[in-house]
């Protein structure tokens, strides 16, 4: 049997979970796809979209760019993070699954102003985590001034001199995965 001590301990815990939940949960309200592309209209993402295609003809990597505008109620109730969110993303593309498993996913949760890299195998050994970190950084300060497809677009010419260096193409090769930026 719990005393009075531990259940006011464990309410004030809970409590204070809850009042740090609102704010997030009201930031993904307020953010639903229409709104978010406001800030990443079609014909940015389609010239974002052509970029990544003229970046693989000079690397044997696969990029993918996904941007979700925000979660729904149970992703945020259950704390869920833009971290797990792009590990989902990476595996349900099947960024994990490029020949030279060199595929990288650039991941924003906009709602969260967060940006995840996450790297296939063979790039991360190449890489620091720290890199990857600062790519991230770099994004999210151009959001910060609202510059979101700045953002990105510096991101992609980091990432696109990362893979010419480790993984230059040399010969013609096949585009194992869609360049379409997916905006949800």
């Amino acid at each position: 049997m719990k005393s009075d001590i531990q259940e006011k301990a464990e309410y004030t815990s809970l409590n204070k979970l809850n009042m740090q939940l609102l704010p997030r949960i009201w930031r993904h309200w307020i953010n639903p796809r229409q709104r978010v592309s406001k800030y990443f209209p079609a014909l940015a993402l389609q010239q974002l979209t052509e970029q990544i295609t003229l970046s693989e003809q000079r690397h044997t990597g696969q990029l993918r760019f996904v941007i979700e505008s925000s979660l729904d109620t149970a992703n945020l109730c259950h704390h869920t993070t833009a971290r797990q969110r792009a590990q989902y993303w990476f595996g349900n593309l099947g960024i994990w699954d490029t020949a030279e498993k060199s595929g990288i996913l650039v991941y924003v949760l906009f709602a969260d102003r967060a940006v995840e890299i996450i790297a296939d195998r063979g790039i991360n050994t190449c890489v620091s985590m720290l890199h990857w970190q600062q790519i991230c950084n770099r994004i999210t300060q151009a959001f910060q001034h609202q510059r979101y497809m700045d953002g990105l677009t510096a991101g992609l010419d980091e990432l696109t001199e990362l893979l010419v260096q480790y993984f230059p193409r040399t010969r013609a090769g096949t585009n194992e995965l869609a360049d379409e930026v997916i905006l949800r």
